[in-house]
């Protein structure tokens, strides 16, 4: 644990991460509009529905990515106030709310100990996590962090996290003790 104020830690959208997403996301939007034209042509109400669903969902995706290529607010910020994640809320998250974190491929999970306190208040968000029924929380934790998206690695996050965690006063005493007991053996 550091002494000291550390610096803030800031992390915003990586524009060559969302442009990978977009070249992924862009062609099955495309095809979803190519298929939803063509069952209204043909009058096949069954395909043109599969167009309308798949440009409702890849055509959606598209449109947040491209958004978020644009948005060059900070995202994700971790000081002495604790962790701002906008995307789950304009409030910051003290440090010491935070129970445990899990790890997945692109995602940081963070589960609170009291997550009422700090509810989803972005309506995205609230969505993802309601439509997972009882498996959100398991799955995504009280907020994550998608680090597929943001110009920091999942060990940057970390490293910021553990840099401003405040000892608390038994923490520095049992330190100290521990440090006394080592340098007498």
């Amino acid at each position: 644990m550091a002494e000291g104020a550390a610096a803030p830690f800031e992390a915003r959208y990586s524009i060559p991460k969302l442009l990978g997403w977009v070249l992924l996301v862009a062609p099955f939007a495309a095809f979803s509009a190519v298929l939803l034209v063509g069952g209204v042509r043909g009058n096949s109400l069954f395909v043109a529905m599969l167009g309308a669903i798949g440009l409702l969902f890849f055509g959606d995706a598209l449109l947040g990515l491209l958004r978020s290529l644009i948005d060059r607010r900070v995202q994700l910020r971790i000081d002495g106030d604790g962790l701002l994640l906008r995307a789950h809320s304009a409030r910051a998250i003290p440090l010491r709310s935070i129970r445990k974190a899990g790890l997945d491929s692109g995602r940081i999970m963070l589960f609170l100990h009291k997550p009422a306190k700090y509810p989803i208040e972005r309506p995205l968000r609230r969505f993802i996590y309601r439509i997972n029924g009882s498996q959100a929380r398991p799955f995504f934790g009280d907020a994550w962090i998608w680090t597929a998206q943001y110009n920091a690695s999942k060990a940057e996050i970390f490293a910021a996290i553990n840099a401003h965690i405040v000892p608390t006063r038994f923490e520095r005493d049992l330190a100290a003790r521990v440090a006394a007991a080592e340098g007498q053996a």
